[in-house]
């Protein structure tokens, strides 16, 4: 007696899980999802800045937070530059941040603006831990310094 085996191949959709309608979890995601406008108006802001970083060379990571460090009133782009240089090095997975003028937001994107809140509501730890969720170890010491100045920079320049 032989018994024959066949290889189910799910359809695409199939894939993916939907929470339910009335799911108390996908009513935080949904909302966690939706932007005021100055959080979208930020998240525009910092999308056109990764678009410009990558056209950056590429620089050594500790050798740039020192040169920031000795300069108190470094500009927006220095620090976003280094900061999203050093994140595509030292991320611990590939970074997804959108073209500007997407409709969505990404993962990536969200976690970057809760970032931003955390420096900005001065809850260190909370930033800390954001950054420690994404970066390598060897490389958050210098990636909490980076995002630090770069709110900083955000909020003196607007």
């Amino acid at each position: 007696m032989s018994v024959l085996a066949m290889r189910v191949t799910p359809a695409h959709d199939e894939n993916r899980v939907l929470a339910f309608p009335r799911c108390p979890t996908a009513e935080r995601v949904a909302a966690a999802r939706e932007l005021s406008d100055t959080q979208r108006l930020e998240l525009e802001r910092l999308r056109w800045l990764a678009l410009r970083s990558q056209l950056a060379p590429k620089a050594d990571l500790e050798r740039a937070c020192y040169l920031l460090a000795g300069q108190p009133t470094a500009s927006l782009d220095r620090y976003a530059t280094a900061f999203f240089r050093a994140l595509c090095d030292h991320a611990t997975s590939e970074m997804t941040v959108y073209r500007p003028g997407a409709a969505q937001i990404s993962d990536d994107e969200s976690w970057l603006l809760r970032l931003l809140a955390a420096w900005r509501s001065g809850q260190d730890a909370a930033a800390g831990a954001l950054v420690s969720w994404r970066v390598r170890p060897q490389a958050r010491r210098w990636m909490r310094f980076l995002s630090h100045g770069m709110v900083r920079a955000l909020d003196a320049a607007a």
